[in-house]
């Protein structure tokens, strides 16, 4: 992720978790689908000046708030297995959240390891789940992931994956309702920009030249009393 979208990992970090059983698949810790933005910043314990990322403005609002441990205080830093998540917003509503595990907390893990971890949170994984590759949309750019295994029901899904860096474990919690307007909006608005690409040129090139034309009669107004050849 430029990935730009929590697991309990196995033994002693998965047990200490355990209060965490029982979640529903539209829930990751204190996070929930559905939150606004501004309960995703307060909950995550942001900065109001943390930056939002604007991916379209019509015809839906699709933004972005990228999470960093070391945003966070040393504290809940230290006590949380990630380092990153990526909240995605449809409408200014959650609709996906990409979590990137902290590599150290997870090296030597396997895939079943994490697959088990994750089942004492969600309960056991899709029957038909199977491994295959999804492409991630992030950042107005996609990357394409290792599904590994999947929880899903009727409204939400939970894959999870490995990142194309390294050995870095991930989930991506989604609507699916959501998830799929969100991604035709971002479709519809790639195309109404390129529609639209050549009159706002033609309004780029108007302006500078009218701007132009501004500074030339200014410097006129101050240069013409006073030259002389």
């Amino acid at each position: 992720m430029n990935l730009r979208m929590s697991v309990l990992l196995f033994s002693s970090v998965a047990l200490s978790a355990s209060g965490l059983r029982g979640l529903d698949l539209a829930t990751y810790r204190n996070f929930h689908l559905g939150m606004s933005l501004g309960d995703v910043a307060k909950e995550a314990n942001l900065p109001a000046s943390s930056p939002v990322q604007l991916l379209s403005s019509r015809p839906e609002r699709i933004e972005e708030l990228d999470w960093h441990v070391n945003w966070a205080p040393l504290q809940t830093a230290q006590s949380n297995p990630f380092s990153e998540v990526l909240f995605r917003f449809y409408n200014g509503e959650l609709f996906e959240m990409a979590v990137t595990y902290d590599r150290d907390q997870t090296r030597g893990l396997t895939e079943a390891d994490m697959i088990e971890a994750i089942s004492t949170v969600y309960g056991p994984a899709a029957a038909n789940s199977v491994p295959g590759e999804v492409i991630f949309n992030s950042g107005g750019s996609g990357r394409i992931l290792k599904v590994i295994a999947c929880w899903e029901n009727a409204g939400s899904q939970i894959s999870l994956v490995r990142l194309p860096y390294g050995t870095n474990f991930g989930i991506v919690i989604s609507s699916r309702a959501n998830e799929a307007l969100a991604e035709k909006a971002i479709v519809e608005s790639k195309r109404l920009d390129q529609l639209e690409a050549p009159q706002r040129e033609l309004a780029l090139r108007a302006r500078q030249l009218a701007d132009a034309r501004a500074a030339d009669e200014k410097a006129r107004t101050l240069n013409k009393p006073g030259f002389r050849p």
